[in-house]
């Protein structure tokens, strides 16, 4: 029997079948995928190859008119001029600046999203849930370092930072601190003090700088930890008296404050900001940043300018912050478990 025209047409389409059934969706699927993925990936790097092309956002996780707020703003401009692109200052505000920690932490790595600030976070990273940690980010470089100072009222007895451990050792738990706020950077400060110098003080939470301030010029505490910057209106007033700076040296900024160590005491307390990132950032990306924001912060105009508002610039490398970084972290997390701050689980 001759083969007929359907007879053809039905093997073909057995045929056509078969290799329907045969064909792998799955792997065409996994295949257009993955091509996808390798695409997205060849052109980020293409485009950080080319960073900067739009503008930068410069976060800031507090209101505006803070001291972060106007440090930032006067390094803007400088790193906006090293780096070839706008630098827009964002402040996210909220939380306590956890919510302006966090945008970081989840931004996209490509370099358009760096923010100013860290040391706050150095705390809430051990006293509140929602916090990010120090490690969620890459840190760039540091923009200040000043040291703390510790004032008392203008009438206090006190007049070196011997008078005020001597009285303190006798008299465990008499002298009041007031603090800016329970876990701050202040109350911080204040009890790594009194451990090293086995002494005790008595801790009165404020809300605010600006409040514990007032609180040692009415007489209602007896002392505070903060920057001299704070206490300078009612130092010059004639309110307070400043009794040392917390560092090895004299601050230019300060000259006529002896340091602690020269006083015997050899206590270091600083307060700190550094530039920083989301974690991954590419590698030319990080480069760049990296030189622009070492050329901005050491830029003599900008250290001169925050020498006015009472803060030492003083830059220091991103790699080596981040060593010294681990030893602050592991201190502050001791100090936060002895007073029984850190988050309940």
């Amino acid at each position: 029997m001759v083969p007929t025209l359907d007879h053809h047409s039905e093997k073909i389409k057995k045929k056509e079948g078969m290799g329907m059934k045969n064909f792998n969706f799955k792997g065409v699927i996994l295949f257009t995928v993955l091509t996808g993925l390798v695409m997205l990936s060849v052109c980020d790097v293409v485009l950080s190859a080319d960073y900067p092309t739009k503008p930068i956002e410069l976060v800031i996780p507090w209101p505006a008119g803070g001291r972060t707020d106007i440090g930032t703003r006067i390094i803007a401009p400088y790193l906006e001029k090293y780096i070839g692109t706008p630098v827009v200052v964002i402040n996210k505000v909220g939380g306590g600046g956890i919510i302006g920690m966090n945008y970081i932490r989840d931004a996209k790595p490509d370099g358009y999203t760096i923010c100013s600030g860290g040391q706050a976070l150095s705390y809430f990273q051990y006293q509140k849930a929602e916090s990010p940690s120090l490690w969620d980010y890459t840190w760039i470089a540091r923009t200040y370092w000043t040291p703390m100072v510790v004032a008392v009222n203008v009438k206090s007895p006190f007049h070196t930072i011997k008078d005020l451990v001597e009285f303190a050792r006798a008299n465990p738990g008499k002298l009041r601190h007031g603090n800016t706020a329970t876990g701050s950077t202040t109350h911080i400060a204040s009890e790594k003090f009194s451990k090293e110098f086995k002494i005790k003080f008595t801790q009165v939470p404020y809300k605010g700088e600006g409040d514990s301030v007032k609180g040692i010029g009415t007489g209602e505490v007896d002392l505070a930890f903060g920057l001299y910057v704070a206490f300078r209106p009612l130092v010059e007033g004639g309110q307070l008296r400043i009794l040392g700076v917390a560092a090895e040296k004299r601050d230019p900024l300060y000259p006529q404050i002896p340091s602690f160590q020269e006083q015997g005491y050899e206590h270091v307390e600083p307060t700190w900001e550094a530039i920083h990132t989301p974690k991954n950032l590419p590698k030319n990306v990080y480069d760049k940043l990296f030189e622009a924001c070492r050329r901005a912060i050491t830029d003599p105009e900008a250290i001169e300018k925050f020498g006015k508002i009472g803060l030492s610039m003083s830059y220091q490398p991103g790699p080596e912050f981040t060593e010294w970084l681990k030893g602050w972290d592991k201190e502050v997390k001791e100090m936060i478990y002895e007073l029984g701050l850190q988050i309940k689980k």
